[in-house]
């Protein structure tokens, strides 16, 4: 197990990368498979900030400050959240057609966890629950939400 200048010995097993027969490398991502991780990481970024911020703004913030307020204040965390989000995309592989899907894709868990969220914490009907969009303060957090969730389309399409 000596080196010479030019490189280690073939015969040494870490410089080779075998460890008793074993290879130590790394298996490649594939392309598919580090969508599907970006996709899951901005579903996940964007419902924890909309769970998170869904609490804060019923218990603290709409009190305090009144509905309107309150949804200007979680529209800004929500696009904070799309941005962060969109930040982490892999760019070399996700086309305008994926960064729609992604979208449409993490729209749909939204509405369903805000509908659970209603339906199993509140106990209000999802029908009354999603009137709510019909609102002032409800328009104000549905456009913060398709603003999240077309950010990896306009970066994608902006990028071409």
């Amino acid at each position: 197990m000596s080196a010479t200048a030019s490189g280690p010995v073939a015969s040494d097993p870490v410089a080779s990368g075998t460890v008793a027969g074993a290879s130590l490398s790394v298996p490649a991502i594939t392309a598919c498979a580090a969508l599907r991780a970006a996709a899951f990481r901005f579903t996940a970024i964007l419902l924890t900030a909309y769970l998170l911020s869904g609490s804060a703004r019923a218990v603290l913030v709409d009190p305090a400050t009144g509905p309107i307020a309150g949804a200007l204040l979680e529209a800004l965390w929500l696009v904070s959240a799309g941005l962060l989000g969109t930040a982490l995309m892999p760019w070399g592989l996700l086309t305008p057609r994926r960064a729609l899907a992604l979208g449409a894709l993490t729209a749909l868990v939204l509405a369903l966890g805000d509908a659970l969220v209603a339906v199993f914490l509140c106990g209000i009907p999802v029908p009354r629950h999603f009137s709510r969009f019909a609102q002032v303060d409800g328009a104000i957090q549905a456009t913060a939400f398709l603003i999240a969730l077309l950010l990896p389309l306009a970066v994608s399409l902006q990028r071409r």
